[in-house]
Formats: structure tokens, sequence, C-alpha cells
């Protein structure tokens, strides 16, 4: 197994709409998978590892995520960031959504 499989958290298959902003306009970007500390994401902007960027995403009807992302790597599967703020209500919607997310795969798969 690669070293860049072996992850301390689950990253979970997502396809889900948010947005970035570097301080000024919001643009759209795409999750690919997600876990507890950070996104894959698909963007048209160029971005810069080491950057840091908003976060927010809608995982519930009238439920928005919000944090500052790091970008960690980029590569041709997309851009990995790791979350580096983020307050304690936002994390539970996010531990909440990721519950339901495996729950839903157990389901399918068993």
């Amino acid at each position: 197994m690669k070293t860049s499989d072996l992850r301390a958290e689950a990253r979970l298959s997502v396809t889900q709409r948010a947005s970035l902003s570097s301080g000024g306009d919001w643009f759209p970007c795409m999750i690919l998978d997600m876990s507890e500390k950070g996104f894959l994401l698909m963007s048209s902007r160029d971005l810069v590892v080491g950057q840091v960027l908003d976060f927010k995403c809608e995982l519930f009807p009238g439920k928005v995520f919000e944090c500052k992302l790091e970008i960690r790597h980029i590569g041709d599967a997309g851009v990995g960031t790791k979350i580096v703020e983020v307050d304690p209500k936002a994390k539970s919607i996010s531990q909440l959504f990721l519950q339901e997310q495996y729950s839903g795969k157990l389901n399918q798969s068993g």
C-alpha cells in the first residue's frame, strides 16, 4: 500500500457544490471527497499550496458549513485541503453529515 493511501481519517466520496474565497469574491468549487480533517476539491481557479481560503458549503438545507482551508497539495485528482479553523457549531454540522453519508453507504452495501 502506498504511503499516500495511509490516512488517519477515512475519506468519503461525495459530490457536493461549495464555494471558496481568498478575501475577495466567492468562487465555486466541487467537493470530491471529505473527512473530518479536510477535503479533496476541484476548482477552475488557480490555487497555491500553502494558501488559506474561506470555505462554505450547504451540507443540509439551511445548514451551512464554514471554515478556513489550507491548500496542502495540487494534482490531477484535485486539490487536497486541510481544515485549519472551524467553530464548534460548524464542526458538528460536518460530523452529522459524515455520519449520515457513512450510514447511507453501509445500507447500500449490505
